[in-house]
Parts: structure tokens; sequence; C-alpha cells
């Protein structure tokens, strides 16, 4: 897409919770200016975050309806009820709701999800709570499930193009 060299995203998951695990970090960091709202149903971060949060009290959790619910209660239970945790359900057009809800279907009932993980007896518990960041070392930076843009269409090469919001391009 756009003729760029590669994507503009994360092909990892560990990557992607690294980097929520940052902008957490950053925006507990300037509390004076925000309300941190955690919207996650990852185990991983929710540990994390009240890892960070220690000796703060203006943040809230986040789940979606129907997602999330045993994690939470057991948050809710072992920090006796202290930290808001708020229930959202998405509104609006079928449109653009359909494709939402099915993304965060996906996302929480792939056999990938943290859940899954730990609810399958086959796989080692040890494994799914190894440390993202000893985890994201070990991986290869780029991934070999994703093709390139520059070779979407087989033998046909896709057109390089210019990221005119690069300012080394320019």
């Amino acid at each position: 897409m756009n003729g760029l060299d590669d994507y503009p995203v994360f092909t990892h998951k560990t990557a992607t919770d690294l980097s929520y695990l940052a902008c957490a970090q950053f925006i507990l960091s300037q509390a004076n200016v925000f309300y941190p709202q955690f919207a996650t149903h990852n185990a991983h971060t929710v540990a994390a975050i009240l890892e960070m949060v220690k000796g703060k009290s203006a943040y809230e959790f986040q789940r979606l309806h129907g997602m999330g619910e045993q994690l939470y209660r057991q948050v809710l239970e072992q920090t006796g009820g202290k930290i808001p945790c708020r229930i959202y359900a998405p509104v609006g057009h079928y449109q653009e709701l359909l494709p939402y809800l099915v993304r965060r279907l996906l996302e929480n009932g792939a056999n990938s999800s943290f859940i899954n993980q730990v609810e399958n007896a086959d796989i080692d518990l040890e494994k799914v709570i190894a440390d993202p960041v000893t985890h994201f070392k070990k991986t290869k930076q780029l991934s070999t499930n994703c093709v390139l843009p520059r070779n979407l269409y087989g033998k046909r090469i896709n057109s390089t193009g210019l990221n005119l919001a690069d300012i080394d391009v320019l």
C-alpha cells in the first residue's frame, strides 16, 4: 500500500504489547494533564499497569462488555474494589460497529490470546507468563508472515512511493 518499503505498524504482537506499556508509562508520567483510562483484556498489561500505578489513585481500567470479566473480577477482589473498572459497549452504525466487534472477537477468541492460553492445559504456563521484553529480544525484528508492500502482487513488483510525511525523504 502507498508504495512504502514496509508497513507502518507492528508485525509482532509482543511489539504491540510493549508499545502499549510504553504509552501507559508516558501517560502516567503526565498525570497532571491526563486521566489515564486503560482498556485491555491482557493480564500481562493489567499486571504491569498495576505496578506502574502504585501510589497513584487517578486512573481506571475499562473492558468491553462480555469480555475480560474474570480478569477484572480478580483485579477488583485483589484491590478491594478501589480501582474503577468501567464496562463499555461500542455504539454506532453497523457498517463501523460490525468490523470493530469482529476484530475484538478475533483478538480475544484467538488461540494466541492470554485467556485461551491460560485455560489450555497443553500450553506451558511459564511460556504464557514469560516477560514480554525478554520474548521480544528473542524475536526476529521482521515478521516472515507479512508480504512486504513491494511484493504484494506476486511477480509484478509494486511501485515505490514517497512518504511525504518523512522529513528525510523530502
